[in-house]
């Protein structure tokens, strides 16, 4: 599994079959994950703790969620369920790829959400469901970024040689380093640099 797959912001797919899910106790459930996420890491998520903090049943749980990483791809992939802002027609080329970069750097800000797709790509290397399930939603991200490439090419803000799956690696890579793997600070204006560097190198 790639780790550009966590950008993708379409709800997780693995929901149990049967009875209708109760969405009070899936809020519970999952606002919990997080909060054990962001102040103790992916090793203190267990249904266990969750079942302390919620009250609720661990086989309530383990009915919504086969494991703890399949709870943490749902919280990694279920923020910003719009998908990726398409406004190149409306603001320009700058304007764009600085949305795409800010969202995908506050996306891996988030100390849950670190911590969950960090503990999820561990997973998924002995997990095939995890793999489908995260490959399926980067190829949906993918066709996105692809379909803003083209109308940026159509308007001529976009050389025509610019490959969208390039594109794509070279933002959410970027941004994955910076945030999950390095340990250098962060520079002021960080995503104002990077947006602009890439657009230097796609622009006309």
């Amino acid at each position: 599994m790639r780790p550009h797959a966590a950008l993708l912001a379409f709800p997780a797919s693995s929901r149990s079959r049967g009875r209708p899910r109760d969405p009070e106790v899936d809020a519970r459930v999952i606002a919990a994950a997080r909060r054990l996420l962001a102040e103790k890491g992916y090793e203190a998520l267990s249904f266990e703790a969750i079942a302390q903090e919620t009250g609720i049943g661990k086989p309530t749980i383990y009915r919504r969620w086969p494991t703890k990483a399949h709870l943490a791809a749902e919280i990694a992939t279920g923020d910003g369920a719009e998908g990726l802002p398409d406004i190149i027609a409306e603001q320009g080329l700058h304007a764009q790829i600085r949305a795409i970069v800010a969202q995908a750097a506050g996306f891996y800000r988030k100390p849950e959400m670190k911590a969950a797709v960090l503990g999820v790509l561990a997973s998924a290397r002995s997990d095939a469901s995890l793999r489908d399930q995260f490959d399926g939603l980067e190829q949906a991200t993918r066709g996105q970024l692809r379909a803003i490439v083209a109308k940026g090419q159509a308007c001529g803000l976009i050389c025509e040689d610019v490959d969208a799956g390039t594109l794509f690696d070279t933002i959410v890579g970027s941004v994955i380093f910076r945030t999950l793997l390095s340990q250098a600070p962060t520079p002021a204006g960080h995503v104002d640099a990077v947006a602009a560097q890439i657009v230097r190198g796609i622009a006309p």
